[in-house]
């Protein structure tokens, strides 16, 4: 049986200026409605919306967005982690 062909996205901590690019990165990658909100929360709803292909998230030099954004970086990650353990999404840290 063939596997489910599946969705990548990347997210660069050495591109990613601030917190809004990373919303507005995984937004997209979600096909998060246009007023998608850049918090947790909302990250949430479109994770828990989102009915396409399996989607796997390589945050790439993640300890640089660590270092820019903080508080909100552990908030997006701590998202992520738990639709990972849902089976929601696949998630790396690099």
């Amino acid at each position: 049986m063939a596997r489910p062909k599946s969705k990548s996205g990347v997210l660069d901590g050495a591109a990613l200026a601030d917190v809004a690019a990373v919303y507005r990165v995984l937004g997209e990658l979600l096909g998060a409605a246009n007023y998608f909100g850049h918090n947790p929360d909302a990250l949430w709803d479109a994770i828990s919306e989102y009915h396409g292909e399996p989607v796997e998230i390589v945050w790439r030099n993640s300890a640089q967005s660590a270092a820019r954004l903080g508080r909100a970086f552990d908030d997006i990650v701590a998202v992520l982690k738990r639709a990972d353990a849902q089976g929601r999404i696949t998630l790396r840290l690099e």
